[in-house]
């Protein structure tokens, strides 16, 4: 009897290799996360350090120069953390599609599976069927030829 083959294994294999791109897509964009949220970290630390350092120069007397110029490095931070805000919300936005894809890949995965092991337990139970059609027939003869 010739040999179990499923029909759709290309299928299968190229879902596979879609999901493993998938995930290292997905990880490559996590490492860029972190390193964004980072980088937040780090603009909102200096954020506050240098607004501590501006209070403790007005107590000793800041003029309205000082203040104005650390204002505007004020709002250029505000500005740099906004935009990075805003990126880390698209990024999130990137790896949830991510994940919806793979979840879907990884569900028609599993129904390619389901039906590869549906295929090869009918495949047995035929090869079953002739290996007794088989035993039977040869059961027969050698009663035939004893007798």
């Amino acid at each position: 009897m010739k040999k179990f083959i499923f029909s759709l294994e290309k299928v299968l294999n190229f879902k596979q290799q879609t999901l493993d791109v998938k995930k290292s897509e997905l990880s490559q964009l996590q490492l860029q996360l972190k390193e964004l949220e980072k980088e937040i970290a780090a603009l909102n630390e200096v954020f506050a350090s240098t607004n501590r350092k501006m209070v403790d120069e007005m107590q000793r007397g800041l003029s309205a120069g000082d203040i104005a110029i650390y204002k505007l490095y004020f709002d250029t931070l505000n500005q740099k953390i906004k935009k990075l805000l805003g990126d880390r919300q698209k990024l999130n936005a990137v790896i949830e599609e991510k994940k919806t894809g793979i979840v879907q890949i990884n569900s028609e995965i599993s129904g390619l599976e389901k039906l590869k092991d549906k295929q090869l337990e009918d495949y047995l139970k035929i090869v079953q069927k002739h290996e007794e059609l088989a035993i039977e027939e040869f059961v027969s003869q050698s009663r035939g030829a004893a007798v």
